[in-house]
């Protein structure tokens, strides 16, 4: 054995000591490695799913996809949320606290008449979406492809998308503007099951915020993705959408019922950051673990508590205003 200070560095990637008992032990040196062995750098790894992340989720493409699945508003750093006014369209009956009025009577019901004014703005609480994914260096030194890469950005994103979703049901589930039902869960074959949520939903419209499903997004518990998938199979139609008659956002995590959001009365505010973008898209060197962390958050509040003024005397002189039921929940019990 030679000592080692007669050694000479690697120049191409194709130096190795080969043992037929232990493998083999590849050198590779940095002026090669970009050029020849950019499939087995991690680096290279987290550059390309970063820039895709970011060309879509910042780019026009990810805007027009937000927008036909619930209307939303995309506004700049600094500025609050747009809420919305909206007449009513069919005559309502409203719950609120108990409250006193000038001749001294207890007020618990109001009448909202056709052709009122709805007031919406954002929930107490916004949406701070942030996801974080561990990229280890040892699980992608053997290499990766194209397509690899492709089926995690898109796994990424649907978990992102299905677990956002999870937190605005959470958030709705205990809005001042969401009446809540409870109904038996439907049981039987996905078409017996898919006809039975669907006449639920269909028996629970508001019908002064919408008067067909249309009119409204459906967010529903991903577990009930695949009954109405094969529902829709078997009824011949293309999609769930096409099945249902409305727009369908399903959620992940807790089960907190079905959701009918009004499309007129109801949207997301995303801010943007100084720049003009949504998403952030960050990479971190994790050296204690041998790793890359990538982060991807926004944040956004949700347009979705509704005001609206009651009169509390006869002649209408004192009018308060209080919460309107425009969200629907229906709660699925065994």
């Amino acid at each position: 054995m030679k000592p080692i200070n007669q050694y000479a560095k690697p120049s191409t990637y194709t130096t190795a000591i080969t043992d037929d008992h232990n493998g083999s032990i590849r050198f590779n040196t940095t002026d090669v490695r970009s050029e020849t062995e950019s499939a087995t750098d991690v680096s290279v790894y987290v550059a390309a799913l970063v820039e895709a992340a970011e060309d879509y989720l910042n780019g026009d493409e990810w805007r027009q996809a937000a927008m036909e699945a619930t209307p939303c508003e995309f506004r700049p750093a600094g500025s609050e949320a747009t809420g919305q006014q909206i007449i009513t369209m069919a005559d309502r009956t409203v719950t609120f606290d108990p409250r006193k009025n000038w001749d001294n009577q207890t007020i618990e019901k109001g009448e909202v008449l056709a052709g009122s004014v709805i007031f919406t703005e954002a929930t107490d609480t916004a949406l701070v979406i942030s996801h974080r994914a561990t990229i280890l260096d040892h699980n992608l030194m053997a290499g990766f492809t194209v397509q690899s890469l492709e089926q995690t950005a898109d796994k990424m994103l649907r978990d992102i998308e299905y677990s956002a979703a999870g937190s605005i049901a959470k958030i709705l589930s205990t809005a001042p503007s969401t009446e809540t039902f409870a109904k038996t869960k439907p049981t039987g074959k996905p078409v017996e099951i898919a006809e039975d949520l669907i006449d639920i939903l269909t028996m629970h419209i508001n019908q002064t915020v919408g008067t067909s499903l249309s009119d409204f997004v459906v967010l529903l518990p991903v577990s009930l993705v695949a009954v109405l998938e094969r529902a829709a199979q078997r009824a011949g139609v293309g999609d769930i959408e096409d099945l249902i008659g409305a727009f369908v956002q399903p959620y992940s995590g807790t089960d907190y019922g079905l959701f009918l959001l009004p499309k007129y009365f109801t949207s997301l505010s995303y801010r943007e950051d100084g720049h003009g973008d949504v998403w952030r898209i960050q990479a971190t060197r994790n050296g204690a673990r041998q790793a890359w962390d990538i982060e991807i958050s926004t944040v956004v509040d949700i347009v979705a508590n509704g005001k609206v003024k009651v009169k509390l005397t006869e002649d209408g002189l004192q009018a308060e205003t209080v919460a309107f039921p425009m969200i629907t929940n229906v709660k699925l019990t065994a």
